[in-house]
């Protein structure tokens, strides 16, 4: 595999992160729910977020990967 596959491969993967992202707080606020998710092995729940502000941090997140 050259560089530009394995590049196309990794970007798709992100972009797939991304979705999922949106689908899980989506599916929260649809079924008046929580997001749960395990950080640094705690386990924390949290309102969802709307989609502007998935978008926003979504946002800083690529920006954050691009400068590495």
């Amino acid at each position: 595999m050259n560089k530009a596959e394995a590049e196309k491969i990794e970007k798709a993967a992100k972009a797939a992160c991304f979705d999922a992202m949106f689908e899980v707080h989506r599916q929260a606020r649809k079924y008046n729910t929580t997001v749960v998710c395990e950080i640094d092995g705690v386990t924390i729940e949290k309102q969802p977020l709307s989609d502007e502000e998935l978008a926003r941090r979504q946002s800083r997140i690529r920006k954050l990967n691009k400068k590495r």
